[in-house]
């Protein structure tokens, strides 16, 4: 991994996104200005005004876009993580501390809104139709789905369009439900927990069997 170490003293926001993309493939240059303007970062500029960046503003950008797009924090949180004095990891040495997902993590409607950079109605599209938020609270599987969802929406493919799918969803989790509604009913826990795990499997096959059946159908797409 590139530790910054290249004996530059500067960095062109070009040059800063070309060098991170590789880690961090939706890096552009408009989300490092909108992380200035949240003002996570501060840049020195030239005389015309370009933003120029110092190895250790490249690692600070680095800290940023891990602990986002890794524990999936909201952006007011790594503020005050970073006000508040924490050591920033030079490269190579933030596996560690960035390997474990926060998975207990609860978010606000606000702060889900905020880690994907989106306005809170987005968010409150999503729970509307039932895509997230199934827990009466936000969780991280639901950062990550929001995230996909953000994705879609990109070609027009709004949360309101996503019922028919959380539909055929709930549908095939009420037939593995039935399936395996003895175990889950025995009032064993080592059953009921062996229960669990076949549901987590069908569902790890149900959705590598979509996955292929959608190929076979884009196959057709092209004359």
């Amino acid at each position: 991994m590139d530790n910054g170490s290249t004996g530059k003293d500067s960095y062109t926001i070009g040059e800063v996104v070309a060098r991170l993309r590789q880690e961090f493939p939706t890096l552009s240059v408009s989300k490092i200005r909108y992380l200035e303007r949240r003002r996570l970062i501060n840049l020195t500029r030239t005389r015309g005004g370009y933003r120029l960046f110092s190895p250790q503003d490249v690692e600070l950008l680095r800290y940023i876009l891990t602990l986002q797009d890794k524990e999936y924090l909201p952006l007011k949180v790594i503020k005050k993580r970073i006000e508040g004095g924490a050591p920033v990891p030079i490269s190579g040495e933030s596996g560690n501390e960035f390997s474990r997902v926060l998975e207990d993590r609860v978010y606000t409607r606000e702060e889900l809104a905020d880690a994907i950079e989106v306005d809170s109605r987005f968010v409150d599209d999503l729970i509307s139709v039932g895509v997230i938020g199934r827990h009466s609270e936000l969780r991280q599987r639901d950062v990550e789905i929001a995230r996909m969802a953000l994705e879609m929406a990109k070609y027009s493919i709004q949360p309101r369009h996503l019922r028919g799918m959380m539909a055929a969803v709930d549908r095939e989790a009420a037939m593995f439900k039935q399936v395996l509604n003895p175990e889950l009913r025995s009032g064993d826990d080592a059953r009921v927990a062996e229960a669990v795990n076949k549901a987590r499997h069908l569902a790890s096959v149900d959705s590598r069997l979509k996955e292929l059946m959608m190929a076979n159908i884009l196959d057709t797409f092209a004359p």
